[in-house]
């Protein structure tokens, strides 16, 4: 029998290894800080978050006929959403009503954000003065979706740790809807 072909040795040589590692690492110097997140992005995407938190505990205390509460802690940088499952009307703010909401749990702000407001004015409408404008740092939602007591409104803001010009913010109507903003150039937007 004979094999067709040359009988020797198959592989890459070193120059072709050490030329594919230097193109590896142009191509990441290159893409790596394009994927850096800026402090407003980080602040916006929070503020985002956030709203989407709200809006999973209105629909949950619409879906179960049980108010839904979110506490808002501005020593620690975090939220938590409760539900009142046993159908009291109190808030133990306990575990047991923290998994009945069947959200997140408590959520801590991460990347630099804390609640602020930064170099930002005040929203506009918004009812007070403060990072989180709330009546008790707190928002309830009854069984219809609506703020409890109804008419309760108000604004959370968020700024970056290191960059007071990086501020966003979420307001909350009467109606218990929500909506994202950001703070640039001047004006909310």
């Amino acid at each position: 029998m004979v094999l067709v072909g040359s009988p020797g040795r198959r592989g890459f040589t070193l120059i072709e290894i050490i030329f594919v590692l230097a193109m590896m690492g142009i191509l990441f110097a290159i893409t790596i800080p394009r994927i850096r997140v800026s402090n407003n992005k980080r602040v916006r995407l929070a503020a985002q978050q956030m709203v989407r938190d709200l809006e999973v505990a209105r629909t949950r205390a619409m879906a179960t006929k049980q108010n839904a509460r979110i506490v808002f802690n501005e020593v620690d940088n975090s939220y938590t959403g409760y539900l009142d499952d046993n159908r009291d009307g109190l808030f133990g703010l306990t575990k047991a009503e923290s998994d009945a909401l069947r959200a997140r749990g408590k959520v801590n702000l991460r990347g630099g954000v804390i609640f602020g407001r930064g170099s930002a004015s005040a929203h506009p409408n918004d009812p007070g003065g403060g990072a989180v404008t709330l009546a008790s740092n707190t928002v309830e939602f009854s069984a219809r979706g609506v703020t409890e007591p109804f008419g309760s409104r108000g604004t959370i803001y968020l700024v970056h740790a290191s960059d007071p010009n990086a501020v966003s913010a979420v307001s909350i109507t009467a109606a218990g809807s929500f909506q994202s903003w950001t703070f640039a150039g001047g004006t909310w937007q």
